[in-house]
């Protein structure tokens, strides 16, 4: 017989409403390092990983490499073994949110606090504000006026100047931002939740452009030559590339002591060669799950200076193993990675997982009028509940019978004429996933240019995933309906 009762306990446990605060996990949570997979065309073998850590100080500086067979990662050349030590780097050779260029907020007084701003605590937890700090750290390379004191600055300089080398192509990592996209690309993704966050995204990115913009030419103005001018179009196009830098590739770490006492706001950083290393789920055990984690150490209370973030191995990683680590919460589900870095995440459906977490591969379904979001293991209450009013008129059931559902629905069961009912439902919506959308006004020649096909493919890449998972989720409740036969004696 097919697993209804623990089919019915998943359906009533890992979907139950959850009003606590989920605390992220060291080293995972609230990460927002960028995809790796959008990297420019750089010949990755005449690339040094090891003399790019020893330009930023980072350790073991002889164990990891590049790897360029299909998306590019950061490998091991010898084991590592569970608890030590893949990579790490000062927090000093990193740009810090709280370390932004002198010449951003147009800081003139030369005596007073050279290296310190006065950003408040909102504008830490602020996500324009901490972008935006961050953003002008990159511009400020660009325009190569960096006048930090750092120990070793040329050598820092210098590994910067290699790692910003590396970057994605500007155009297509923009076009792998659904931010950037136009209407008809994000219509055909299909996806409520990705326009919703688009349309949150879009006003935090105008307001951070603005302020950047504004300062970034302030700087200009002040050192350009008088016959140059400055096109506002140009410095908004940049501030933009800069900030899908940040958004992609910056981690969020706590300062926080060994004991755990936090002494201060969460830190933003862009960290060298740790930005390389790629995605992949804590949830699920087995082959390509994350198989390490990061987080500080050597912190000390209102002291980072001899912090470093450091890369460990959560299991052992074998010689020539990729390492991956899980990007937090910003990457689960599908539609909300691609937001947050570009890419859609290639869950296993099938793959092991962790009992004690909920599951990432979720898809939106609609059912008269109403948005839920199932994955395809459980079933949300209040989606029961509208579709044992719809079994009601579909299957015309008379009023003794459905209050019969009705009341195993309130005890906890999920019934087989609901579950039909509900798999119906969630069939008819995968397959509309994936009719081809109508073109709409887009010119032939559209096609020809990368960015966007990167766009469009990205599109039916979501689309895709969200319906293998309504799919999945249909096919675990039609179990539910048409149960295996007892055998007979």
């Amino acid at each position: 017989m097919a697993p209804l009762k623990k089919f019915v306990k998943a359906a009533f446990t890992a979907t139950a409403p959850n009003y606590q605060s989920t605390s992220s996990k060291p080293g995972s949570g609230g990460s927002s390092i960028g995809s790796t997979s959008l990297l420019s065309g750089l010949d990755v073998a005449s690339v040094s990983l090891e003399e790019m850590c020893g330009l930023f100080k980072a350790e073991p500086a002889d164990n990891l490499y590049l790897t360029s067979n299909g998306e590019r990662g950061v490998c091991v050349y010898k084991p590592v073994k569970k608890g030590d030590v893949v990579l790490s780097i000062p927090i000093s050779s990193c740009f810090r949110d709280d370390e932004p260029p002198r010449w951003y907020e147009h800081l003139e007084n030369d005596e007073a606090n050279e290296d310190e701003h006065d950003i408040t605590d909102y504008e830490r937890y602020s996500p324009s504000g901490w972008a935006s700090r961050l953003a002008a750290s990159v511009l400020d390379l660009q325009l190569n006026n960096s006048e930090g004191e750092v120990q070793n600055e040329n050598d820092l300089k210098k590994g910067r100047e290699m790692w910003q080398s590396m970057l994605p192509d500007e155009d297509i990592l923009r076009a792998s931002l659904p931010v950037h996209w136009g209407e008809e690309i994000v219509g055909s993704t299909k996806c409520t939740a990705l326009e919703l966050a688009i349309d949150s995204a879009y006003f935090a990115r105008a307001t951070a452009v603005f302020t950047l913009t504004d300062e970034l030419k302030q700087v200009l103005e002040d050192n350009k030559n008088e016959k140059e001018e400055i096109a506002t179009a140009d410095l908004e196009r940049k501030c933009h590339d800069a900030l899908d830098i940040v958004q992609t590739r910056a981690c969020r770490v706590e300062r926080a002591t060994e004991d755990g006492a936090q002494w201060g706001p969460p830190l933003r950083i862009l960290a060298p060669i740790f930005d390389f290393i790629n995605h992949a789920s804590s949830r699920i055990t087995g082959q390509g799950s994350a198989n390490a984690e990061f987080g500080v150490e050597n912190e000390q209370m209102c002291d980072m200076h001899e912090a470093k973030l450091v890369v460990r191995a959560l299991r052992d990683i074998d010689e020539g193993e990729e390492v991956l680590i899980d990007y937090g919460d910003s990457a689960r589900p599908a539609w909300r990675c691609l937001t947050s870095y570009g890419f859609v995440p290639d869950y296993d459906l099938n793959a092991d997982t962790n009992d004690e977490e909920p599951i990432e591969s979720v898809a939106e379904l609609w059912m008269n009028g109403l948005r839920f979001d199932v994955d395809p293991n459980s079933v949300p209450y209040d989606l029961v509940e509208v579709a044992a009013a719809q079994t009601m008129l579909d299957y015309s059931v008379d009023e003794d019978e459905f209050a019969k559902e009705e009341e195993e629905i309130e005890n906890g069961m999920l019934t087989p004429l609901v579950a039909r009912t509900i798999a119906d439902r969630a069939t008819e919506a995968a397959v509309n996933l994936v009719i081809e959308t109508e073109e709409g006004d887009s010119e032939e020649d559209v096609w020809d240019k990368a960015e966007f096909v990167q766009a469009a493919s990205l599109a039916n890449r979501l689309r895709w995933s969200q319906h293998e998972v309504l799919m999945k989720f249909a096919k675990n409740l039609r179990e539910l309906c048409n149960p295996e036969p007892e055998e007979e004696d």
